[in-house]
């Protein structure tokens, strides 16, 4: 008798856990089950189709065919209510149920919402799904004034494909400075001149208070944003991309230990033995980042794993990078704040060129970097970091 294994999200995890499994067990019966009804695509090229919607078509990872040649059966539009840990069956909200033998909980995250005045206004965007740019590209037209609540690499690219549109962005930051996780206060000013070139506008330390709407009703469509310093930024759509929440409620009620993700192991495995979970809603061993290589591989071990396998996660810590606005960020490591060793940091910066380049160093051993502009030297600082000065790679 085969194993079956269900997985729960088409996301990068859950396709890359379902391919896993099939290497690892041929006869294993294998069933993805995504709500949405596109299937499987790549959500980190969303924005481009912003630009050019007829690039929607481009962004899908695998045909069908693909799925059928590896005997996975893929079901779109399904969405999952309850798991039944005890029966070892999902129920789905059209009533009908899915045994299992090993689940993989994919479930990702989805775009959070956050309970402004006006939120629920027509031309109050969202963007994480390809539904998601389906609507917004259908009202997005030359000309428009677009609002983008949040600085973050998904607003930015946004914003960038807005501008390639011919329409008008602004984006409200919270912070200070544009990436202020990731770069030091010289590095954002360098990477924030050269977004400017492309046009965009940038509000920063900006609180939003309220959507407006185009008069005084609660579902009139949008007029603006008001922040709570009393600033009105007019909009004709207003889009929010202020991050995401892990998509862990199935977990949680099905008893399964929650942080902030659902709790894993190494080998991506949950308290219960025959449930794995994987990408941007598992944390394994408190371990988490929100990339597309982090949930491939943690897609991969928990597939291999549920087919039998003993495949480890490793908890490497990722660089940096983004290609957007017309310039290059690459980071990783020690960025040079306080620590047990006073860090030693070399610095060369060209505003003009829009070029920034910091290493650190700790006890003559680099310790991270930080690149604007110019990310040519990535692989080697990489391959150097953990190197003493001077020394070969």
């Amino acid at each position: 008798m085969s194993t079956k294994i269900v997985i729960i999200g088409s996301g990068i995890a859950g396709i890359s856990a379902a391919e896993a499994a099939r290497q690892q067990n041929l006869r294993a019966e294998i069933v993805l089950i995504s709500e949405e009804n596109d299937l499987p695509y790549y959500r980190l090229r969303l924005c481009e189709a912003i630009a050019d919607p007829k690039a929607l078509d481009a962004l899908t990872i695998e045909t069908q065919a693909h799925y059928d040649a590896l005997n996975i059966s893929v079901k779109l539009g399904q969405t999952v209510k309850a798991i039944d840990r005890l029966g070892k069956k999902i129920s789905l909200t059209d009533g009908h149920e899915e045994a299992y033998d090993r689940l993989v909980l994919a479930t990702g995250s989805s775009s959070f919402v956050p309970p402004l005045e006006g939120v629920q206004r027509p031309g109050v965007k969202t963007l994480w799904t390809l539904e998601n740019v389906r609507q917004l590209t259908a009202e997005l037209k030359p000309g428009h004034q677009v609002v983008v609540i949040g600085g973050g690499l998904l607003g930015l690219l946004a914003a960038d494909h807005i501008q390639q549109r011919g329409a008008e962005a602004t984006v409200l930051e919270l912070s200070s400075r544009l990436l202020a996780n990731q770069l030091d206060a010289v590095g954002s000013a360098i990477f924030q001149a050269s977004a400017e070139k492309r046009g965009i506008h940038f509000a920063l330390g900006a609180e939003t208070a309220e959507i407006v709407g185009q008069y005084d009703e609660p579902h009139a469509p949008v007029a603006g944003v008001r922040l709570k310093d009393g600033r009105l930024i007019e909009a004709d759509l207003v889009l929010l991309s202020i991050g995401v929440r892990a998509n862990s409620q199935l977990a949680a009620a099905a008893g399964l230990p929650i942080t902030r993700r659902i709790v894993t192991d190494l080998q991506m495995r949950t308290i219960d033995p025959d449930i794995f979970a994987a990408g941007d809603a598992a944390e394994p061993d408190e371990y988490w980042f929100g990339l597309w290589p982090v949930a491939m591989d943690q897609g991969r071990v928990a597939g291999t794993n549920a087919a039998g396998g003993d495949a480890i996660f490793a908890k490497n810590i990722p660089p940096y990078f983004i290609q957007t606005l017309g310039t290059e960020v690459a980071v990783q490591g020690d960025k040079g704040g306080p620590g047990e060793f006073e860090a030693d940091i070399d610095v060369e910066q060209d505003p003009m060129r829009g070029t920034y380049r910091k290493l650190v160093y700790r006890g003559g051993v680099l310790c991270g970097f930080m690149l604007v502009g110019d990310t040519s030297e990535m692989l080697t600082l990489q391959k150097k970091i953990g190197k003493r000065r001077g020394e070969s790679v």
